[in-house]
């Protein structure tokens, strides 16, 4: 799906879009009055944990009288209120990607599309934080007029529901596209491109904050290499489903018994060598975590099987190599690797499938 206009969009902007548009939605109709304007609303939501956060919305929009259809990428039928539907996506569709809200009636219309590109932002607080979505937003009428044209097309519907989803579109053309819908938009863009700077000034901010203080606190104080407490925190709320994430655990046999038969510094420079080897090969969106005294997890978001088996066996080929620099000790090492979409991670896997590959003498 491509789209005139299209704006890189971080999460936190996204969710204002949202509640804007289900606002929307909710105004249709004033408290304690009921309308005879028929409306539709059709939300993709990726996963059942993220409509779990708005029920109460979509509950008080169904009741509302509307259509309401949310999109989602499960196995199961879920339990929804009553009166919200559901269309169940397969991993592979093209819409389980897609974060939408549309709104569509007589009298408006509003929409909100924004497809995953499953890549994050160097400097966010949490993996989940740092996702980035590329779409489009409208409060016009026809804009949300052919979304819901284009989702009646895609989906999987029972008769019933596309019967009533016609109701609306009929609905729709038989009354004039609304004229004031110019002036509405012009400062709902201005507020959302001061919302999106003041949400990446924040973001930079923040991050040099925890440089500076909480990161800080999250790394090893010796050799300043990232802690489980790190990551702990920084793939706290992943979605299960979304954002592939490149896992490679390698562990280093040896270095536990280090500073007892050679001390602190041969220890220190060990880990610093075992570290070096990995981080030369990062980028700015992955870390390096010590989750263990031999076990090293690297963190690769987005990153693809055969990038991920290119590093591990660079990795795995410097450190193999770091018996000629100080201490001159060797240091077997084994690794296992996985691309992964499961939450939590499967670290406990990855242990033990280094566990069964190798067993030092």
């Amino acid at each position: 799906m491509t789209h005139e206009g299209e704006t890189l969009f971080g999460k936190r902007v996204l969710v204002e879009i949202s509640h804007a548009i289900e606002r929307f939605a909710l105004a249709a109709v004033p408290s304690g009055s009921t309308t005879t304007d028929p409306m539709i609303v059709i939300a993709m939501f990726q996963k059942l944990s993220y409509f779990q956060r708005e029920t109460d919305v979509y509950r008080e929009i169904a009741a509302s009288g509307a259509v309401t259809l949310v999109g989602l990428v499960e196995d199961f039928p879920p339990q929804l209120p009553a009166g919200v539907r559901h269309t169940l996506l397969d991993i592979d569709d093209p819409l389980a990607r897609e974060w939408s809200v549309t709104v569509l009636s007589p009298r408006g219309g509003a929409t909100l599309v924004a497809v995953d590109q499953e890549r994050i932002t160097s400097h966010a607080r949490t993996i989940e934080e740092g996702r980035r979505f590329r779409g489009h937003w409208s409060f016009r009428r026809e804009d949300a007029y052919r979304e819901i044209l284009r989702l009646r097309s895609a989906l999987r519907l029972p008769p019933g529901t596309v019967e009533e989803i016609d109701h609306v579109l009929r609905a729709v053309l038989d009354v004039p596209e609304p004229v004031e819908q110019d002036w509405w938009e012009v400062p709902l863009r201005f507020l959302t491109e001061r919302m999106d700077l003041a949400d990446r000034r924040r973001a930079a901010a923040r991050a040099a904050l925890d440089a500076a203080t909480d990161d800080a606190a999250m790394r090893d104080r010796r050799t300043g290499v990232y802690t489980a407490k790190f990551l702990e925190r920084w793939t706290s709320g992943l979605g299960a489903g979304t954002l592939p994430i490149g896992l490679v655990l390698l562990r280093v046999f040896g270095v536990a018994q280090l500073r007892s038969q050679y001390g602190l510094r041969a220890e220190l420079a060990a880990i610093a060598g075992v570290t070096q080897c990995v981080q030369d090969l990062l980028s700015p969106t992955d870390r390096l975590i010590r989750i263990g005294r031999e076990d090293f997890l690297v963190v690769l978001p987005s990153w693809s099987t055969d990038d991920v088996l290119r590093l591990c066996d660079d990795v795995c080929d410097r450190v193999a190599r770091l018996d000629q620099v100080y201490p001159f000790v060797a240091l077997p090492a084994a690794a296992a690797v996985t691309v992964t979409r499961e939450r939590p991670l499967p670290l406990a896997r990855l242990a033990r499938e280094v566990e069964n590959q190798f067993q030092p003498a």
